[in-house]
């Protein structure tokens, strides 16, 4: 551990010498750029925000108050979009699972943006359940896994995210008699040691997948957990506890997503997770654009089907 601290330190210091203020230096000019932005929900109704881009120094985007948004659905025309303020435009169409919706936006002195999604359908999950000691952490603790079972189309290119709350988790250990118990609380977008093929396949331990390589129309999804039972020691008083007891729930919820949801979220995921060694060492960040699905400017048009699957009773007995 102190190696990586002493080269850190080591750069730091050498990097503070390198700093000096460029005189005369004139910001290019930056023209806005128009973005759209919109996540459509199933049972909910339409919406798109209308946004300028602008210089770096800019805290936020700037609203665009004057634009048309127009909605279409399988290709035809199904309303205008109403601006409700700060660039934010609402209709009365709700969206609805397995239907095609473009949106074209018309500012005057831009070209129209245009941009198009699909609104999958909520996902089927057929079986939950806790597998124990499925694995274990850096640490050498043993930790469980979540076996998540859903139905799926291999025929068709689904998308999916998946999330995991520990509401309530709680550890009780026993020597005896309880002697101490502590609770935890949480939220898991990623499984630990991953070896389930969907997750190896998308090259990252995230929650996010495809079926591309699913088969069959039921695949199990295996999340390592990251919140564990953890066997405990104290040697002050050289007490060795003989059982430790886990209990509580976690809520597993899935949904389906749009491709362009599951492009712009990978997209995202490769600029949160740059190699910081690298970009240290070198001084500069290589640049990552995030995807964009909107023609003529900037932006991300997409979809989500929502849904909480289910809950998983923990109680284990001594």
């Amino acid at each position: 551990m102190k190696k990586p601290i002493i080269l850190f330190l080591f750069a730091a210091l050498a990097l503070s010498g390198c700093r000096k203020l460029v005189s005369d230096y004139e910001r290019p000019d930056f023209d806005p750029q128009p973005t759209l932005n919109a996540v459509l929900q199933e049972d909910q109704p339409v919406w798109a925000q209308v946004t300028f881009a602008q210089c770096l120094d800019s805290v936020h985007p700037a609203p665009c108050t004057n634009a048309e948004v127009l909605l279409y659905m399988d290709g035809q025309f199904k309303e205008k979009l109403q601006h409700e303020g700060d660039g934010l435009y609402i209709g009365e169409t709700r969206a609805e699972a397995l239907h095609e919706y473009a949106c074209k936006v018309v500012i005057p002195g831009y070209d129209t943006l245009f941009a198009q999604t699909e609104m999958p359908e909520k996902p089927v999950v057929t079986h939950v359940e806790i597998i124990e000691n499925a694995t274990v952490d850096e640490e050498g603790t043993a930790c469980p896994a979540i076996m998540i079972s859903f139905n799926t189309n291999p025929d068709k290119n689904l998308f999916y995210q998946s999330c995991i709350d520990a509401a309530f988790f709680s550890y009780s250990y026993y020597h005896g008699q309880v002697y101490n118990s502590t609770g935890a609380k949480g939220t898991m977008h990623t499984s630990i040691n991953t070896d389930d093929p969907v997750l190896l396949n998308e090259g990252s331990d995230q929650l996010l997948f495809s079926n591309e390589i699913i088969t069959d129309n039921n695949y199990t999804l295996k999340v390592n957990a990251s919140f564990n039972n953890h066997s405990y020691s104290h040697y002050g008083n050289e007490v060795v506890y003989d059982s430790i007891v886990r209990k509580g729930y976690v809520v597993v919820s899935m949904s389906g997503i749009s491709e362009s949801g599951y492009h712009y979220r990978k997209s995202q995921e490769a600029y949160q997770e740059p190699d910081a060694y690298t970009n240290l060492f070198l001084g500069v960040i290589t640049p990552i654009n995030l995807y964009s699905n909107v023609e003529n400017g900037r932006g991300v048009f997409t979809a989500i089907a929502p849904m909480t699957c289910d809950t998983v009773f923990i109680h284990s007995k001594i």
